[in-house]
């Protein structure tokens, strides 16, 4: 007969680590998506522009430039929030590594 103390227990995750672990991986891919994104488009636009200058078409066109640019600086403002998530996740760890000790420590010593 195995063990039944574990039963409902390794199923459960009552402290949301692996939300958070979940959480925080697809975090990591947005931002990697919000990059590769970026310097798809801006490559894109320094391309297009360049094409424009070499071919003299310049009037009418920078303003669309622009504009897109604008899209690009507005997808890195985003790019930055999701950089200081990162900054609150990392000291949300740091806070509960330390509570996780504590209560580690409490533990033992009701144990005895």
């Amino acid at each position: 007969m195995s063990s039944g103390v574990n039963t409902g227990a390794t199923n459960e995750d009552p402290l949301g680590i692996d939300k958070l672990s979940v959480d925080y991986d697809y975090l990591l891919y947005k931002i990697n998506d919000y990059v590769t994104s970026i310097q798809m488009e801006t490559i894109a636009i320094c391309k297009r522009h360049n094409e424009l200058i070499t071919d003299g078409i310049v009037e009418g066109v920078i303003e669309k430039n622009i504009q897109g640019f604008d899209e690009i600086l507005k997808k890195c403002q985003e790019l930055e929030n999701h950089f200081d998530m990162m900054d609150q996740i990392a000291q949300i760890s740091e806070s509960f590594k330390f509570r996780l000790k504590h209560i580690i420590q409490d533990y033992k010593c009701l144990k005895g």
